[in-house]
């Protein structure tokens, strides 16, 4: 990848989610971490981000706008999607919800489900669900991400040690029939794992966006996941690796 490719490419993942880091980026495009710092200064100087300790974050009028297209994003994608997925979970329950647009629309079509006990690190999520006096909500601690609205790191990974759930509910960065589930951000893939293997059951939404994709971080083999729900069906390989490993798929039709 030429040297203004990779600018590019730095700058749009900026753009989707606010902040990187050299070792992450290093990874990703197999280059020296010097290399990045590089790209990074450069793009520093051309006003997109701005250097942090380990990385740097999009300038925040600029992500701010991105975080905003992308709760706008695929809007009646996201509902289809998500009322599937409401019909998975009885009153009652209890939940784990990862931060995510995708995950904040399913919050909204459960926020009138009875009985509900939900662990989420997503702030929005918690002001989603805190209109239903019969639902319980707490906000797992740690690191605070004004930009994304959630916390992060190892405070919200140890609170989740802490619980047990039903299911945990996860959005997703990539599907591929061949690495499974993965995310581009290692922070919410950690998190994601968390809440997966303190689980009886896993439900992944995911917009069609997200199929033959996959990120630099693991978060789960097609076996760890019980249930796949999309606005659309996947295509035959992704639904065959699924359906080997036991996962039912819910989509429309």
């Amino acid at each position: 990848m030429k040297s203004t490719e990779r600018l590019q490419s730095i700058q749009s993942l900026l753009d989707i989610r606010g902040r990187v880091s050299v070792v992450e980026l290093a990874e990703q495009y197999q280059v020296a971490q010097e290399t990045i710092r590089r790209d990074l200064m450069k793009l520093e100087k051309n006003g997109v981000v701005r250097k942090i300790h380990g990385g740097a974050i999009s300038s925040q009028k600029k992500y701010e706008q991105s975080l905003a297209a992308r709760f706008t994003q695929d809007i009646p994608q996201k509902h289809v999607l998500a009322q599937l997925a409401v019909d998975l979970v009885p009153a009652g329950s209890t939940l784990f919800i990862d931060f995510g647009t995708t995950t904040n629309v399913f919050a909204e079509h459960i926020k009138d489900l009875s009985d509900l006990t939900v662990f989420t690190n997503s702030h929005l999520i918690a002001a989603t669900l805190s209109d239903n006096s019969s639902c319980e909500v707490f906000v797992l601690g740690g690191r605070y991400d004004n930009q994304i609205k959630a916390n992060l790191g190892p405070m919200v990974v140890a609170g989740i040690g802490e619980f047990f759930a039903d299911f945990a509910v996860i959005g997703i960065g990539g599907i591929d029939a061949k690495f499974g589930f993965s995310d581009q951000n290692i922070d919410e893939a950690t998190i994601a794992r968390a809440m997966i293997a303190r689980s009886n059951e896993c439900i992944v939404l995911a917009d069609p966006s997200k199929f033959n994709r996959h990120g630099i971080a693991h978060v789960a083999d097609h076996s760890q996941i019980d249930y796949l729900v999309s606005s659309e069906r996947p295509d035959d390989e992704i639904c065959a690796a699924l359906a080997s490993r036991g996962v039912s798929l819910k989509f429309p039709g």
